[in-house]
């Protein structure tokens, strides 16, 4: 079994197995498999050292943003090394490999700020997103997002609220309904509310088109806006590069 030796429930989990486990830890030392000396470049790009049992290995570089991405990467490692595969091949597959769409994506500068788009729709993915951009050079960290159903929103609106708060401002669309119907008690406004609970400046448009008006006229050369969520928020930088 390999597990995420920084995982809260690690001890639970692993608790009476009888199979062999392996472990893997950007953050913990008694892990079989560890990163050290971590760094990232002005593209949020992950670089580190690889120790197996405590004894260093290789040096690699990776073509994907933050930290989670280093912890994902530790687990490749170690189920490459069960096969024997070779430090050359894998630095290989890992040069090559630059992410799926959507995923802290590039989509272009306009106006001297850089608008990224991701898929984040959890406030765990928020966060591992928004602490990856906090690498990215950048004057002003905003991020758009756009909740994904009612039902996902009400069941965790502090813990949106508190990854969001990651980002130096953040801008709220409306919850993007997918299958379900709105039921009248959640809305955007709510996560607005436990946002400047925490002390964040935030702001909410109820349409793309006032989304859209309200970056151009307020970000600035240096800033860096991420679009986040599961729905069809990406069309707001694509409609600003457009613009």
């Amino acid at each position: 079994m390999f597990i995420n030796r920084d995982i809260d429930d690690y001890q639970e989990i692993t608790e009476g197995l009888s199979c062999k486990v392996i472990t893997y830890s950007v953050d913990k030392e008694d892990a079989d498999f560890t990163a050290k000396n971590i760094s990232f470049d002005n593209e949020c790009h992950g670089s580190f050292d690889l120790y197996v049992n405590g004894e260093k290995k290789e040096h690699y570089h990776l073509n994907v943003v933050g930290l989670h991405n280093v912890s994902n990467t530790l687990a490749c490692l170690a189920l490459a090394s069960l096969y024997g595969i070779g430090s050359d091949t894998i630095q290989r597959a890992l040069t090559a490999f630059h992410g799926t769409d959507r995923r802290f994506e590039l989509k272009g500068v306009k106006n001297g700020f850089t608008i990224i788009d991701d898929y984040a729709h959890h406030p765990t993915e928020i966060a591992a997103t928004l602490k990856a951009a906090r690498n990215y050079p950048h004057k002003t960290l905003w991020c758009a997002f756009q909740p994904h159903t009612y039902t996902r929103t009400k069941a965790f609106l502090k813990d949106f609220a508190s990854s969001l708060a990651l980002a130096d401002k953040v801008i709220l669309a409306d919850i993007y309904a997918a299958r379900e119907k709105d039921p009248g008690d959640i809305s955007s406004q709510n996560i607005a509310d436990e946002l400047k609970k925490l002390g964040k400046e935030v702001f909410y448009f109820h349409s793309f088109d006032e989304i859209e008006k309200f970056i151009l006229e307020n970000l600035v050369h240096g800033d860096l806006l991420i679009t986040m969520g599961a729905g069809n928020i990406v069309e707001i930088g694509e409609n600003i590069l457009k613009a």
